[in-house]
């Protein structure tokens, strides 16, 4: 391209002497060092066509950043790559309507860590059934989001929480809970166990008292 400028600039000289290059050295050393500028500016005009979308943008991102108050204070600062803050830039521009299940979803999916939303409801007849928890009044405003037990502890799971406290309405009460799925195997295998102990083992005994 500074090949190209060059070229347009010899065109433009008026013809004579006066403009030879050959002639006049020091006027063959203007065009030479002001060619690799106007190729340098055209260049940047180029770039900046990609500075208009938020997700190939780099000069732009601290101006975006700065409109959007990112990165906020669940970020450690200097430790997002390029393309997370460009990732966090398109988040906070697309995230629309109320706070909605769907959207704490999305955090724990955001943050590489599924979650799921537990709710809960006071204790009332009929809906209620033997060996359900009696929840109070007041628990309808709490809720859990339960995450693995590998994410316990990790940098990515702190992100999470601080998210979901600032996100969640200030009327409810969040908590980021870890294991679920494995206090449900260990209880799925205690009530085998139970099972086995009570029904299976006398059931078996009887039948070789019965030999």
């Amino acid at each position: 391209m500074e090949a190209d400028y060059l070229q347009q600039l010899r065109q433009l000289l008026p013809p004579g002497p006066a403009f030879d290059l050959e002639l006049q050295p020091d006027l063959a050393q203007l065009l030479a060092a002001l060619a690799p500028e106007l190729a340098r500016v055209d260049g940047n005009g180029e770039a900046l066509l990609l500075e208009l979308n938020p997700a190939t943008m780099t000069a732009l991102l601290p101006v975006w950043e700065g409109y959007l108050d990112l990165p906020d204070v669940c970020v450690v600062p200097g430790s997002q790559t390029l393309e997370e803050r460009r990732a966090a830039v398109i988040d906070k521009l697309t995230a629309t309507g109320a706070p909605q299940l769907s959207y704490y979803r999305k955090l724990g999916s955001q943050s590489g860590i599924p979650i799921q939303i537990e709710e809960f409801r006071p204790a009332r007849v009929g809906p209620t059934q033997v060996g359900d928890f009696l929840y109070g009044a007041g628990w309808p405003w709490s809720w859990i989001a339960s995450a693995p037990i590998e994410a316990y502890g990790t940098e990515a799971a702190a992100t999470l929480d601080c998210r979901l406290q600032q996100t969640a309405p200030e009327y409810t009460d969040v908590v980021l809970g870890f294991g679920k799925d494995v206090v449900e195997g260990v209880a799925l295998k205690v009530d085998q166990f139970f099972n086995a102990i009570h029904y299976v083992v006398p059931v078996a005994l009887a039948g070789i008292e019965d030999l």
